[in-house]
């Protein structure tokens, strides 16, 4: 059974998708994502997003890590749906509204970066100050959760990073819970602007970009002393803004914007499924 996919990015964070509206892939779904996102016997990708349908709002993400495990959230992952949604005609007046795991979502193109610009719709806490002990160092950060945990710590240069050993240590954490947490190294560049690589979890390994990971990094600035915009520089080389206002608790009015892009599309060949009784 030969089935439409989507190879889609936004800013090297790349994703295999799915217009799921009438649902085709065969459940349960982990086997098949991470056989998907192999970069060496499936199409590759740093996860799996499916657009379907929503009774409330124009549609409702999924959203798979190349693990093969559901998560709650992906910053890029939600972008790149909102551009596939847009693409198809769905929302009104140039904005799309979606469910997703983290509460709802409302996004629309942002022809001056190329891509979309993300309402992420709930309020952000400044994050727990944290120091932990891992790969023989401290690291001194703060656990920010934009949908997902990220465990956000500066280092001086980004590019020095050991981020494969550095990043699993510390993701696994015991202090940063049963499931672990993402982890941002953050470098500030000049006022308004950082560097960031992130290891993720469920990829279990570095991304080229993070679109929750720019908005924790972007919010450890603000607690920092930073302000908004804070323009986050991935380690692909493309460039993510987050502007943010601060209250109470933490931050509010989160928006993240950045390119989102189709990079080709194509077909899976799927085993028929065997009819019912045999």
């Amino acid at each position: 059974m030969k089935v439409p996919f989507l190879k889609m990015h936004g800013a090297g964070n790349d994703f295999v998708v799915f217009d799921h509206r009438a649902p085709f892939l065969p459940e349960p779904l982990e086997p098949l994502v991470a056989r998907m996102c192999d970069r060496r016997r499936g199409v590759g990708a740093d996860g799996v997003l499916l657009l379907e349908r929503d009774p409330e709002f124009d549609f409702a993400m999924r959203y798979f890590n190349s693990d093969g495990r559901p998560a709650e959230y992906c910053g890029n992952g939600a972008r790149c749906l909102a551009l596939l949604a847009l693409d198809l005609g769905l929302g009104s007046g140039g904005e799309v509204r979606f469910r997703t795991a983290a509460g709802p979502q409302r996004a629309r193109r942002d022809p001056g970066r190329r891509g979309i610009r993300l309402a992420f719709g709930r309020d952000v806490e400044t994050g727990e100050p944290l120091r932990l002990e891992a790969a023989g160092r401290a690291f001194p950060g703060r656990l920010i959760r934009p949908g997902v945990p990220h465990f956000v710590t500066a280092v001086e240069r980004v590019e020095w990073v050991p981020v494969a050993e550095w990043g699993a240590a510390l993701r696994h954490h015991p202090r940063l819970g049963a499931e672990g947490a993402n982890v941002d190294f953050v470098a500030p560049l000049s006022p308004g602007r950082l560097a960031m690589r992130t290891y993720e979890r469920g990829v279990e390994a570095e991304t080229l970009a993070c679109g929750s990971g720019a908005i924790a990094s972007a919010l450890w600035s603000a607690a920092e002393g930073g302000s908004s915009p804070v323009h986050v520089l991935t380690a692909g080389g493309d460039e993510l803004e987050v502007e943010f206002r601060a209250n109470e608790d933490g931050y509010q009015g989160v928006f993240l914007s950045g390119p989102a892009e189709v990079s080709f599309a194509g077909h899976l060949n799927l085993p028929v499924p065997a009819p019912a009784g045999t």
